[in-house]
């Protein structure tokens, strides 16, 4: 393979808050016996925290002969980051690779830029719904780590998308997380965020009721490009009491 060792660059996907970690999707009844890593995770990691770097050389380069020459300008020192770049745009060819780049960049959803370079699988008409979400505990004191449980069932194969979870304090501005997936086949699986509630820097927390939204979508939550569609959505909340 021509490239190597590039699935060492950062797999770990969107982090809005420090607060809200995840013990990741697992299995519970399903045709399939492991969640399998793809490359569809290192375009989405790469895409969201390289384009700046991307689009700049594009602009100050003019005519750029090949994918070799838009990488290796757009990563002179970060060899990782170049051979993901000559990966994704060999996948469409660098012409192909620059347009996409110059059309998406201003309004970037990585989860559907990566489909268009083939890095990331596309299956429509994918159907799920949410069997149960559950937070625990209900209430505590600030400083508690609250346990997000959250089971799903696949009833139709699914495209490449996320599972988000958004938390709205009763004053403060909401925050959240997501996990990014490659697609599920018909089973039932579960995910649990954790949420702990330890003030920082970042967050203070407060006294009061905080709502929890869970969304599962294909293609990034709220996106309108195609192949993004929501599969389930619902709502809950926990307390924090003096």
């Amino acid at each position: 393979m021509k490239y190597i060792l590039v699935i060492l660059f950062l797999v770990s996907i969107i982090t809005a808050e420090a607060h809200i970690t995840t013990k990741g999707i697992h299995i519970l009844e399903s045709s399939n016996k492991t969640l399998q890593f793809s490359f569809c995770g290192v375009c989405n990691n790469f895409i969201g925290n390289s384009i700046k770097q991307l689009i700049n050389v594009i602009l100050q380069s003019g005519v750029i002969g090949g994918c070799d020459e838009l990488c290796t300008k757009a990563f002179p020192n970060q060899k990782t980051e170049e051979n993901v770049c000559n990966m994704l745009c060999d996948a469409v060819g660098v012409y192909t690779f620059i347009n996409l780049i110059q059309r998406y960049s201003g309004d970037l959803d990585p989860i559907y830029f990566c489909e268009l370079v083939h890095a990331c699988p596309v299956h429509d008409g994918g159907i799920a719904h949410l069997d149960k979400l559950t937070i625990t505990p209900p209430s505590g004191p600030i400083g508690t780590t609250f346990e997000v449980d959250v089971i799903f069932t696949v009833l139709n194969q699914t495209s490449t998308g996320e599972i988000v979870i958004s938390v709205k304090p009763p004053k403060s501005d909401p925050f959240g997380d997501g996990v990014l997936d490659t697609g599920f086949t018909p089973g039932q699986y579960s995910i649990k965020f954790i949420l702990d509630t330890h003030p920082s820097e970042e967050e203070a927390f407060e006294n009061g009721i905080y709502d929890v939204k869970i969304f599962g979508c294909d293609g990034e939550c709220g996106s309108t490009l195609p192949h993004s569609a929501t599969l389930f959505n619902s709502f809950s909340n926990f307390t924090i009491s003096a």
